[in-house]
């Protein structure tokens, strides 16, 4: 994945005290863990290739979104 997907310090959340409510992520963080997820899943080479092409594509359509 490349360093644009790559969630900073101010984007992580910390996981909500026990009996509070979740939170809902906003579209750059769900993008942001399930990239981070596929980081470290076993994939083969062309797999990780695919998800992070499709990670691209979704960063993207986000921040065309958010620029609205």
């Amino acid at each position: 994945m490349s360093e644009e997907n790559t969630p900073t310090s101010d984007e992580q959340q910390a996981p909500p005290a026990e009996g509070a409510a979740p939170t809902t992520p906003t579209p750059e963080q769900a993008l942001n863990t399930l990239a981070a997820a596929a980081r470290q899943a076993r994939l083969t080479y062309d797999e990780h290739a695919a998800v992070d092409g499709c990670a691209r594509v979704l960063a993207e359509l986000v921040q065309g979104a958010q620029a609205e």
